[in-house]
């Protein structure tokens, strides 16, 4: 009862889980890891990369960027594009100039502005001295915000959509000798007054606490313990599960086919070509059924993250599928479920690797 026949090569699981009306369903999730190859196909990754069952940062959970959120939950109504790299100065830009760095994915494109390393002094600003040509990190840590807490006030000050940022201070006494942002949108003119603003751009995941996720969480209050609890609350909107910025959430799942085009995320030595990094985007098709009720019933997996890691050269699409059960006591008629990769393109797999697609699987 309740186990998983995983008929692919790829990671994946399944469990329960409960939405705010209390309806229950059958999950299943699956992830896919392939290695990004410049102007050719994807390869598939023989070391697939795991479902994140718990939050993934760069570090510490309350001082770095949250690399990815959990794979395991509800599904989606968006798929979320995330990326985590680096942005790399090409060799004709000057260090002292600024230059753009653009992901896109068919008709779905990104781009951000990348300043040169500044910090404040005195009321102007300037460039940091001695400052390594270091590839600049693409997550909030590098976009405008941040925690003040070297003001008179003497109390800990935050900007509430990226306290992990820079640039961000209460008094222009807090803001002297302070590094200033890397990342912008295109277009906007960088910070120069300690008290000046700006909108925190990133290509990381957003954390659930955070004011861009956090206001669609629902009230959890006592009128909630009373009617609701442990159930999600009433006025819980689907966009909390989105762990991406707005602008990276697909309303549409990418078509058979598409590219992947990343510029200057990669070290290009001097080689123009590759300033703009282009691969196909994998596509998957699976069979997901489950044994219920003494029937077997098939289930639509549907695309719910895609995950570009320049750096190491790879990128994961994590899939979900949902059978509503309608109440919980329908568990236990849940039997099993098989998972069949039954179609794909977009990638090749080497010949010591074959064997990863021979259909047997294994029961998690």
């Amino acid at each position: 009862m309740w186990t998983l026949a995983n008929r692919t090569p790829f990671a994946a699981f399944s469990g329960f889980d409960r939405d705010k009306e209390g309806r229950s369903y059958w999950l299943v999730w699956a992830k896919a890891t392939f290695r990004m190859r410049h102007q050719r196909t994807c390869l598939f990754e023989r070391k697939q990369i795991d479902l994140f069952r718990s939050p993934v940062y760069r570090a510490e959970a309350a001082t770095s960027d949250l690399v990815a959120d959990i794979d395991i939950g509800l599904p989606k109504a968006r798929t979320d594009v995330l990326l985590t790299g680096h942005a790399y100065r090409p060799v004709s830009t000057a260090r002292d100039e600024a230059f753009e760095v653009t992901a896109s994915i068919g008709h779905w494109s990104k781009s951000l502005s990348v300043q040169p390393a500044m910090i404040r002094s005195g009321r102007s600003t300037v460039p940091l001295q001695d400052s390594e040509d270091a590839p600049v990190f693409l997550g909030f840590s590098n976009a405008y915000g941040g925690t003040d807490a070297d003001s008179e006030s003497g109390l800990l000050q935050e900007f509430a959509e990226n306290p992990l940022g820079l640039g961000y201070w209460a008094s222009e006494a807090a803001a002297k000798g302070k590094i200033l942002p890397r990342l912008y949108a295109p277009g906007v003119k960088p910070i120069a007054g300690w008290s000046d603003r700006a909108d925190p751009v990133a290509f990381c995941a957003i954390p659930r606490a955070w004011p861009q996720r956090a206001r669609y969480s629902g009230t959890y209050d006592e009128n909630w313990m009373r009617r609701k609890s442990p159930l999600l609350p009433d006025d819980l909107q689907d966009e909390y599960w989105q762990s991406s910025p707005e602008d990276q959430q697909l309303t549409e799942t990418p078509l058979e086919g598409q590219t992947i085009k990343l510029t200057n995320m990669l070290p290009d030595r001097g080689d123009v070509a590759l300033r703009h990094f282009t691969t196909e985007l994998p596509t998957l098709q699976f069979e997901l059924t489950t044994r219920f009720k003494h029937r077997w019933q098939e289930t639509s997996m549907t695309l719910q993250t895609i995950h570009l890691f320049p750096d190491e050269g790879l990128l994961t699409l994590a899939y979900c599928g949902a059978m509503p059960l309608l109440s919980a006591t329908n568990d236990v008629l849940v039997e099993r479920s098989e998972l069949v990769l039954r179609g794909h393109s977009g990638f090749r797999v080497r010949p010591e690797d074959t064997d990863c697609f021979d259909g047997l699987g294994m029961e998690v």
